[in-house]
């Protein structure tokens, strides 16, 4: 009776016999006399199921490769680092604003590591000006400008609306009216919107998002788990 469930959760399928009700109370009084390998044969199962995910996952990270690792995104750290890591982030939320000290501390002493900031604004219209803002302070002024202001954003501790968005442009020496326009151009909404898709084909769909050459892991990752990402062979560019 054992081989028999363990062959049921085999990608092998043997025959089997025939249903019957005599083969069923067998069945049955036999596995409420071994309960134990009911435990092993789902563990089974579950240990199958997460190597299919994983697999579908890495197929996925490949596939997007380019998108991902190779795009024209601002990066912090050395922008020509060969661990590159890619984070999908939004302005308004409180994990994204807490991974930034996380990163800080990860990146600190770091000359490898390239990471891609991904604006993805998901949190509503106040996440989706403020990302504009930041792309135009992007395209007007530059990356290092970008990276300056995108830090602001994410350290500051109110809601993130008008008011403080005027607050922190004019704050960093920026016309506000003047980013608002730029930002409401079609090449900013092109790169939000392609975000947005990207995400989506990796079935993200929350922030923050880190994707590692071997792994996408959903939400905040503390310092000592980021080290130890940025150290796999897998993060590596090939």
């Amino acid at each position: 009776m054992a081989a028999l469930i363990l062959q049921l959760a085999s990608p092998v399928r043997a025959e089997t016999p025939a249903y019957t009700e005599d083969f069923a109370a067998s069945a049955r009084a036999w596995l409420l006399d071994n309960p134990g390998i009911v435990l092993e044969v789902f563990t089974i199962l579950e240990r199958e199921e997460t190597v299919k995910e994983s697999k579908a996952q890495l197929d996925l990270i490949e596939k997007h490769a380019p998108a991902l690792f190779d795009s024209t995104d601002a990066r912090k750290g050395n922008p020509e680092g060969p661990v590159v890591v890619v984070e999908f982030f939004d302005y308004a939320c409180g994990y994204c604003r807490a991974a930034l000290a996380e990163l800080t501390a990860a990146l600190e002493g770091r000359d490898d590591i390239a990471l891609v900031l991904k604006e993805f604004p998901i949190l509503g219209p106040a996440s989706e000006q403020a990302a504009r803002l930041a792309l135009a302070v992007r395209a007007e002024h530059g990356d290092a400008a970008y990276i300056g202001f995108h830090n602001a954003l994410l350290a500051q501790k109110g809601a993130l609306n008008d008011a403080l968005l005027r607050m922190l442009t004019g704050a960093a020496g920026y016309d506000f009216e003047a980013l608002v326009e730029r930002g409401g151009a079609a090449d900013i909404g092109g790169i939000i919107t392609a975000n947005k898709r990207l995400a989506q084909s990796l079935s993200i769909n929350g922030t923050p998002a880190f994707v590692f050459r071997d792994e996408l892991v959903p939400g905040m990752m503390a310092a000592d788990r980021l080290r130890e990402a940025f150290r796999r062979p897998g993060a590596k560019e090939p």
